[in-house]
């Protein structure tokens, strides 16, 4: 089949013109939305042993390892019955954000230095779930019950 000169020019532009609409399409592609996990209080109603519960909070990162976020600084924050503990500082951890799409596994520990580590309970944190507001979830794991507080965060 013989191309004119004009279809042949035409064709060549139309090439150039789908190559540059496809690197502008690269070039503006939207960065994955994330959210950020800004931790609040954890509320002691039963501890899990007698006295006090050495509690500490993990979270799973994208690569399902679990990762210390509170207390910071220590190994563990004793609780107690009714006890009330700030987990701010926590809130600095790069694990507490992820994308929107996605979910973290936050999980309550009770840190025994004779045996293996008591689980205290979990909860599922969705990215869909920012709104600002604070969440409550009950967290329930050997005999403690506690009660997380928590907001996801759109940046």
């Amino acid at each position: 089949m013989r191309m004119t000169r004009t279809a042949r020019m035409t064709a060549a532009a139309l090439l150039t013109l789908g190559t540059f609409g496809s690197m502008a399409g690269t070039a503006q592609a939207n960065p994955i939305d994330q959210v950020r996990i800004e931790l609040v209080g954890l509320t002691c109603h039963t501890n899990s042993e007698g006295g006090h519960d050495e509690a500490y909070l993990n979270i799973t990162d994208s690569n399902s390892n679990h990762v210390k976020v509170w207390p910071g600084g220590v190994s563990y924050q004793t609780m107690g019955k009714n006890y009330w503990r700030s987990l701010e500082d926590g809130n600095g951890n790069a694990a507490l954000v992820f994308g929107k799409n996605e979910s973290r596994t936050l999980t309550l520990w009770d840190y025994d230095s004779t045996s293996g580590n008591d689980k205290l309970g979990s909860t599922l944190v969705r990215g869909n779930e920012f709104n600002n507001e604070i969440q409550y979830r009950s967290l329930e794991g050997s005999g403690g019950v506690y009660t997380i507080a928590y907001r996801v965060i759109d940046i």
